[in-house]
């Protein structure tokens, strides 16, 4: 299991994209986050831009399906990565497996 992380500063494609996700059954759950401060160094001057994220539970097997229909269908598409869920709580372990098809 991953926790899929999405990042952009359009935040009305990661509405489209959370979606896609859920309907196709590639996801349990979406987090929205808005207004994230992303802070960069540029030369000795920080940059902050606002960003959006979109946090997900789903199956690792599902990431690189997930990758290729945001590639596939949103230009410019968002960061994506994913962080492995090391824990979880067994009953939502179970409700992960069954809501998301097999992969």
């Amino acid at each position: 299991m991953i926790s899929l992380k999405l990042s952009t500063t359009d935040l009305s494609q990661l509405k489209a994209i959370a979606k896609d996700l859920l309907k196709q059954k590639l996801v349990m759950d979406v987090n929205l986050i808005k207004e994230v401060d992303r802070w960069t160094l540029s030369g000795d001057n920080i940059e902050v831009k606002t960003q959006y994220e979109l946090n997900a539970k789903t199956k690792a097997l599902h990431f690189s399906n997930i990758d290729k229909l945001i590639k596939d269908n949103y230009s410019p598409a968002p960061e994506i990565y994913s962080i492995p869920i090391v824990h979880m709580d067994w009953e939502q372990a179970d409700l992960l497996v069954k809501s998301i098809k097999p992969a």
